[in-house]
């Protein structure tokens, strides 16, 4: 990587922004008052199989935006005359915590210990590999996010076994599903292997940093990511007339067409905050933004460990603290708008934290 010293490594409060987004819609979709597929919202519902709704954007978004703050941290370090080895094993510590921090949430809601694989652990592990590739020429890294791409739709295509067939993205016919038992067989819905493109997810963050890092112009940013995001959008649909996008085998075309989707809110958060100077309208964002991984688990345990666990009466018998809330806001506004005040509910409870530890300057990073 070609990165000189001279280059400015100022933190980007819209990318900040675009993150805390990102980790505020992850605690919207985790969180329904109710799973009933008949309350909740559509897009905040995962597609079954194939297709892509809000929902499915949301984790693509952060790995985006892991790979967009990845130029800008490694910056800091050269600049500090800090040595590329060290930076590696920071780097593998973060990703080992990552996925132990992954591991006691599962465990935490299975009441198991378990090491299955999910959010944190693929973010851990694709960290690491993105990392590891930081400091080769965009080039380089353009080239080995699309072979990526590539290389994965190839595996879906052609690689066979027991109850596979070939080219097949129907569910538990497809390859990846069957690679995956041979190594790992997660509680999650998603596949292991499809990490691979996940890779490309996030090393199309590190080109978007990298350019974020070296253009100063305003105007040719604003550009720049419309039509990365325009491009990305139409070339994954695209695509997907004949590889469907799917989040659970994160199929090349959803690779794409996420990209870019993530090009287009991030430019947003960069129009209000960077160009309009509406820091106002960002600042909740940026608060989330500024502690992502700590709320995350932090929620997630306080839903799992505090609103599923502890018990409250409700119409002569007793309910959990979750459907307490639930019933209540439904009693008052229907089923499907007191599932979003439940939802709402928890994001403000995560947000209160978030902005105790910013007014504290307590920034935790794992």
């Amino acid at each position: 990587m070609n990165i000189p010293s001279s280059i400015p490594s100022e933190r980007l409060s819209s990318l900040d922004a675009f993150r805390g987004f990102a980790i505020a819609g992850m605690l919207l979709v985790n969180n329904p008052g109710t799973w009933d597929p008949e309350v909740v919202p559509r897009i905040l519902l995962h597609a079954e199989w194939h297709g892509c709704t809000f929902a499915d954007l949301i984790f693509p978004f952060f790995l985006f935006a892991v790979g967009m703050a990845m130029p800008f941290s490694d910056a800091k370090k050269r600049e500090a005359g800090y040595p590329f080895w060290k930076s590696i094993l920071v780097a593998g510590r973060r990703a080992l915590l990552l996925y132990l921090l992954g591991a006691f949430l599962k465990s935490a809601s299975l009441n198991e210990p378990v090491l299955h694989f999910g959010i944190l652990q693929r973010i851990g592990v694709l960290y690491f590999a993105a990392f590891l590739l930081l400091r080769l020429r965009q080039g380089w890294q353009a080239t080995i996010a699309v072979a990526m791409l590539f290389v994965w739709w190839g595996i879906l295509a052609f690689v066979t076994g027991p109850g596979v067939t070939p080219g097949s993205f129907e569910r538990d016919i497809n390859s990846a599903q069957y690679l995956d038992s041979f190594i790992l067989v997660p509680e999650d819905k998603e596949t292991i292997i499809s990490m691979i493109p996940g890779l490309s997810t996030v090393l199309f963050g590190v080109l978007a940093g990298r350019f974020l890092m070296r253009q100063n112009k305003q105007a040719l940013v604003m550009k720049t990511f419309a039509m990365a995001g325009v491009a990305g959008i139409v070339l994954g649909l695209a695509w997907d007339t004949f590889v469907p996008l799917n989040k659970i085998l994160w199929t090349s075309s959803f690779a794409v067409y996420t990209a870019g989707w993530a090009c287009v809110v991030f430019l947003l958060f960069y129009w209000l905050i960077e160009v309009r100077q509406l820091h106002r309208f960002g600042f909740p964002f940026i608060v989330y933004g500024m502690n992502a991984i700590t709320v995350y688990v932090a929620t997630g345990l306080f839903v799992r460990w505090v609103m599923l666990s502890w018990k409250v009466p409700w119409n002569d018998s007793t309910t959990s603290l979750t459907g307490y809330f639930y019933k209540t806001f439904s009693t008052i506004t229907g089923p499907i708008i007191g599932s979003l005040l439940y939802s709402t509910m928890i994001i403000l409870v995560g947000w209160i934290l978030c902005y105790w530890m910013y007014r504290r300057k307590l920034f935790l990073k794992v």
